[in-house]
């Protein structure tokens, strides 16, 4: 006989007893014609995936490796909420949960708190549950939600999108890729690009319902990889958004990943793709240094420098844009291999002056003649 089951479960409360999360029933969850076994294994499951979530330590047993790998923003996103500031957090609670087939369940928790008096909502996330020996595994319902995707193969890009596709910015990110590829003498490879219309699009793919980690900015300024380095995503509804292209393929594809100064990778970025989501070209940002250099005469390029993120002219942050004022330097003067040296000048930059004076003859003493000469040449 088949019946309709109402299994109330939330509070997944933070408590540590055991090495496990405490769980206290209370709101709403609906089995659709399963008995109180399904139920317990899914209390059981969620519990000890939210356990692994928080810690970030998930098992195989409960998560399949191989799918952790495809969809690693998923699960390194829903990591660790809770776990530094535990106070402020109320417990996770079940809003959804639903069943198309009476084995898969489509679950979604929302995590949320309380600040200074303040309620917050952190995120909404929606899981894949699908049965595994004697409990569930959990997944990333992107496939799901990408299913009914166009798909246009551009040499050796496949774009997928929901929408239209410009053909002209799709062969120019494709050839642009391969050009990549010689630059760094790395094999040309197969590429999933999919580009959504929105951010919104992005993260309600990968079960994201709302996050407020994610509001405005995401990885790259929109564009990340993700199933190292296989897939490419952005949510700038660009299918030329090659910004945030090109830091990840030199991380996957060439050697001593961790020996990378990201700064100046997103002015190689900016010199190839255009600053970010502003799209603004090298001459346009000639022309707003040019500006400042005007309003503020006491301004010193090589302070600007240093302060990091912490300096923007425009909004740009000032280190990546005068690191791409650099690239283009280095490219007119030498090639891509010198570059490639100051992309590799220590994960802090240790050696970056040192080697900016080996390529450029350019140091400290007249780094901020050097950007002054720089911004003022077409």
């Amino acid at each position: 006989m088949k019946f309709k089951l109402t299994f109330f479960l939330s509070f997944f409360a933070f408590y540590f007893t055991s090495g496990q999360i405490s769980i206290n029933r209370n709101l709403n969850l609906e089995l659709a014609d399963r008995d109180s076994v399904t139920s317990k294994k899914l209390e059981k499951s969620l519990g000890v995936f939210l356990l692994e979530a928080q810690n970030n330590t998930y098992s195989h047993e409960y998560v399949d490796s191989t799918h952790r790998k495809e969809y690693d923003f998923f699960f390194r996103k829903l990591s660790g909420i809770g776990k530094k500031n535990p106070s402020i957090f109320n417990d996770p609670i079940i809003l959804k949960s639903y069943t198309p087939d009476h084995e898969t369940y489509f679950i979604t928790v929302a995590f949320s708190g309380v600040k200074e008096d303040k309620p917050f909502i952190y995120q909404v996330t929606e899981f894949k549950l699908v049965p595994y020996k004697n409990h569930y595994r959990f997944y990333c319902p992107f496939e799901e939600r990408t299913a009914n995707f166009h798909t246009k193969k551009v040499k050796n890009v496949t774009y997928y999108y929901s929408g239209i596709i410009n053909n002209t910015k799709a062969k120019k990110f494709a050839s642009f890729k391969d050009k990549l590829s010689k630059l760094t003498n790395t094999p040309k490879s197969t590429l999933d690009y999919y580009c959504f219309e929105s951010l919104d699009e992005l993260l309600k793919s990968y079960g994201f319902l709302y996050s407020a980690r994610q509001c405005n900015f995401l990885c790259y300024d929109l564009g990340f990889t993700d199933n190292e380095g296989k897939i490419y995503l952005t949510g700038t509804n660009n299918e030329n958004y090659s910004f945030g292209y090109i830091g990840d393929y030199l991380y996957y594809n060439l050697p001593n990943p961790e020996d990378i100064y990201w700064p100046f990778v997103q002015g190689l970025s900016t010199y190839y793709g255009g600053y970010a989501l502003s799209y603004d070209s090298m001459e346009e940002l000639k022309e707003q240094f040019k500006e400042e250099l005007n309003q503020n005469p006491t301004i010193d390029f090589l302070e600007e420098f240093k302060k990091g993120r912490k300096a923007s002219i425009k909004r740009h942050f000032s280190y990546y844009v005068m690191s791409a004022f650099l690239c283009e330097e280095i490219m007119k003067k030498k090639n891509f291999d010198d570059v490639l040296k100051l992309v590799y000048s220590g994960s802090k930059g240790a050696h970056f002056f040192e080697l900016l004076k080996e390529v450029l003859n350019v140091d400290e003493s007249n780094f901020h003649e050097t950007i002054v000469r720089l911004i003022n040449t077409k």
